[in-house]
């Protein structure tokens, strides 16, 4: 009886730390804005976001309420995107995969649209370039990247991705470990069951995808047990659960517990896809990638527009089942 008392309280706190596990990646994922800045030497234009919030207007078509350092500025949606669009993805890449980033922005503001008196600003987990910020950012450039951006708005006017007639918010980062995450092994059931998880073999040969952080023990014992991880002093065994795509989904000693995405915040890890291991008194964090591997790769995605496939067919590749639906 003893035994089977036991086995039902491991079973029961399995599942509560299951349902911490999907409730911390979800919020992380689709709230919280991700900068890859570190890797590639605070370039603005590598700011990776996965949401965007619009606010709805009825006469007027969508409409956003940015508050920003010179106050609150009111654009269409689709003005927006341009500086949405300038701030997430390098200048770069290739126009199919600027368009097919520009349908994921669109459809994150149509399907996070906000009520009028909500305002919308680097909090909301997403990042803007205004007109001024973008001309000084690109420089003797910025004329032809402007044009360029704003193309790939201008052709994808009013186009969304969708699910059974409803925008959907699409997740992107910057660079998988390999491959992308499935949404339904992360989230369980049908539930962004369409966020299929996709072999990305060259994504390897981005430079920076490996990289390393190391901390003195005492200081990586200290910012554990600030979130209340007591890590022992000898014989302390971390094990890291991890997903298909090997992503970190709990990190765990003993009776102790983190969430992946926690950890990956806590030590400011560029990826959720991490290794640890101690050498010479220091604890070396290792990454692969950047971002939390979920969703729109733009690494991988820019490799395949080179190779000639246009934003729809990109969009298909990593979001398998969603339709794209014309929303004015």
């Amino acid at each position: 009886m003893r035994k089977a008392k036991k086995e039902r309280k491991a079973i029961g706190t399995a599942r509560r730390k299951k349902a911490r596990d999907l409730l911390a990646v979800l919020f992380f994922l689709l709230m919280l804005p991700y900068t890859c800045s570190v890797l590639f030497g605070l370039r603005q234009e590598d700011l990776v976001q996965t949401s965007a919030g619009a606010v709805q207007d009825e006469k007027q078509g969508g409409y956003v309420l940015w508050k920003g350092k010179n106050g609150v500025l009111r654009m269409p949606v689709e003005e927006f995107l341009v500086g949405a669009l300038a701030a997430c993805i390098p200048a770069g890449y290739q126009p199919e995969t600027l368009k097919a980033q520009a349908v994921i922005l669109r459809s994150a503001c149509r399907a996070q649209g906000a009520p009028k008196e909500q305002i919308q600003g680097e909090e909301s987990g997403i990042a803007f370039l205004d007109e001024t910020e973008r001309q000084k950012y690109w420089g003797d450039e910025a004329a032809e990247r402007e044009e360029a951006f704003r193309k790939a708005v201008e052709e994808t006017r009013g186009i969304v991705l969708a699910w059974e007639g409803e925008a959907v918010s699409p997740p992107f980062f910057r660079v998988s470990a390999g491959k992308t995450r499935d949404g339904g092994e992360i989230f369980g059931g049908q539930q962004m069951a369409w966020c299929r998880s996709v072999e990305c073999p060259h994504d390897v040969e981005e430079e920076g995808f490996l990289q390393e952080t190391q901390y003195g023990r005492e200081e990586f014992v200290q910012r554990l047990l600030a979130e209340g991880f007591v890590l022992p002093q000898q014989g302390a065994r971390i094990v890291l659960t991890r997903d298909g795509a090997d992503y970190v989904i709990s990190v765990s000693c003993g009776d102790c517990y983190i969430e992946g995405e926690k950890f990956r915040k806590l030590f400011a890890l560029p990826s959720s896809c991490f290794y640890l291991r101690e050498e010479e008194g220091k604890i070396v964090l290792q990454t692969k990638g950047v971002g939390h591997g979920l969703g729109f790769d733009q690494y991988a995605a820019d490799l395949l527009a080179k190779e000639g496939l246009d934003y729809i067919e990109l969009l298909d590749h990593f979001f398998e089942g969603l339709s794209l639906e014309k929303m004015e």
